[in-house]
């Protein structure tokens, strides 16, 4: 009957004002230990707490713990001491038992949120408030890993089907309906231990499929937000809607991934050749340009400057376009017929660089087809490594201010065909990345990190594209509203280190 309870909310909504939210990127799955995308994250955070939550910007500050961690053993052992007040929505307590299995379920049932935890080598139940955790190694970015949303053991365990559908999690938001690629529903529960508590009463996201229908929908009323703001229609938001716009430099960056698996793309050769089918510079201007830029590495500039990176260097991998170049090379690889096969997901941005690419490939004398699936769908063939699905695919990676979170879940082969679509495994690039986590010192990451990107960019795993800005238009019913620059945080509608909370106008 406990567990029963997280349910309570699918029958009731209090009473209070309703935030409705278009988005493009809408949720696949709630469950915490497999989902893999900004849309399922942004409505996962909503229903979870971690041990940790993320402040302003990327400082971390206590939420279900009730201070900082104790670190000792030179970083190899972290102690963390869980509020005795945090309770999940079937009113059952936060134990011990439930961080732990949190912890391990990702690497157990080898999940896509495995890269986050597997430093792990153990977390002990000290006492019955008390975790620890003991590291394989000293990892510097730890203090993210301890943001890993909380989950209920035993009433994930009991139906993790069911579970991924109709939560039950410690956050200030319980779920009241939920449509895979459509809709989370998500109503404030009134019970939240924590701190802030919510003002909205309901947060609805929903799937709108176009830019031009989202600006619409807030000129119409029917949605208060949207998010992100098309590069399409960012000049008209505020003379045909009279809404804000709220942007704000994230940590999310675009690519184009090549299949290293099977097909044609293992040979160098054609992915040289279609590095010559497309104007990426050009691209980004007509496509991105105001919401994003261009970048040339898989780090998010501001990233790339943090950590000092070789960017001017880096700048001057890609090619200009060149059909004739690019037919030569088809022809040296033997690779004249058939198509090239490019996988998006239903993005309008992303389906246009399918589609310039695409007629870069026939300008070349080359086949092409761009195949565009739902988000679910898209999310299970770009990590294949089939090439009845893809040859090349559009990727995303929404990651942290460490660099380890962009490239070690994207090309390292322990994530293959988890979030590594690219099954690239040269020996180089793994043992750097091994090693960029497992040790603390600044510079001697940096340059394995420069080493690691310099052999992808110089094999063409892969063709960088952009960063984005994380962007919301809000009407002017919503007050308080502020985006956070790491995507999966946003919408953030309560902020645990200044006790900001948005609020909506009846």
């Amino acid at each position: 009957m406990a567990t029963l309870a997280g349910c309570s909310a699918l029958a009731q909504t209090p009473p209070g004002p309703h935030l409705r939210i278009g988005t493009l990127q809408p949720p696949v799955t709630l469950d915490p230990i497999e989902a893999k995308y900004v849309g399922s994250k942004q409505a996962i955070n909503r229903i979870f707490d971690g041990l940790y939550a993320y402040g302003e910007g990327s400082d971390v500050v206590p939420q279900i713990a009730t201070g900082q961690p104790t670190v000792s053993d030179d970083g190899r052992r972290v102690d963390v001491t869980i509020d005795e007040q945090a309770r999940f929505q079937n009113d059952q307590p936060v134990t011990p038992e439930d961080v732990q299995y949190s912890f391990e379920a990702p690497v157990e049932e080898e999940t896509a949120s495995a890269w986050r935890v597997d430093m792990i080598e153990s977390v002990e139940i000290v006492d019955d408030r008390t975790v620890r955790f003991r590291l394989q190694h000293p990892y510097p970015a730890f203090s993210h890993t301890l943001t890993q949303p909380i989950v209920p053991k035993e009433a994930r365990e009991d139906d993790r089907e069911t579970f991924a559908k109709e939560p039950i999690g410690s956050g200030p938001f319980e779920i009241r309906k939920f449509s895979e690629d459509q809709k989370a529903q998500l109503v404030r529960w009134e019970e939240y231990w924590g701190q802030p508590k919510p003002a909205i009463a309901q947060l609805t996201m929903v799937y709108v499929e176009s830019p031009l229908t989202q600006m619409m929908s807030l000129r119409t009323g029917r949605n208060d937000s949207i998010e992100p703001i098309g590069p399409q229609v960012a000049d008209d938001i505020r003379d045909v809607t009279d809404a804000s716009m709220k942007r704000r430099d994230g940590y999310r960056t675009y690519y184009l991934g090549f299949n290293l698996n099977q097909g044609p793309t293992t040979k160098p050769e054609v992915r040289e050749a279609i590095s010559y089918c497309i104007d990426m510079d050009e691209a980004v201007r007509k496509f991105i340009e105001p919401m994003g830029s261009r970048v040339y590495s898989p780090l998010p500039k501001r990233v790339a400057k943090e950590w000092d990176m070789p960017i001017e260097e880096w700048s001057e991998f890609p090619n200009k376009k060149n059909v004739e170049r690019a037919r030569n090379l088809f022809r040296e690889a033997n690779e004249t017929t058939g198509q090239i096969k490019i996988l998006t997901s239903k993005n309008p941005t992303w389906k246009e660089f399918g589609e310039t690419l695409a007629g870069g490939l026939r300008d070349a004398g080359h086949g092409a087809l761009v195949t565009s699936k739902s988000w679910k769908g898209y999310l299970e063939a770009y990590v294949s490594g089939s090439e009845s699905d893809y040859s090349v695919f559009i990727g995303e990676i929404a990651g942290t201010p460490d660099p380890d979170s962009f490239l070690y879940p994207a090309f390292h082969e322990n994530m293959l065909g988890e979030t590594n679509g690219i099954f690239y495994t040269g020996d180089e690039v793994m043992n750097r990345l091994s090693k960029a986590r497992e040790t603390t010192d600044r510079a001697r990451r940096r340059a394995l990190y420069e080493t690691a990107i310099t052999r992808l960019l110089s094999e063409r795993a892969f063709l960088p594209i952009c960063s984005f800005e994380n962007s919301f238009a809000i009407t002017d019913r919503v007050r308080n509203f502020q985006v956070h620059p790491i995507p999966e945080v946003n919408p953030q509608l309560t902020n645990t280190s200044d006790g900001h909370v948005v609020r909506v106008r009846s």
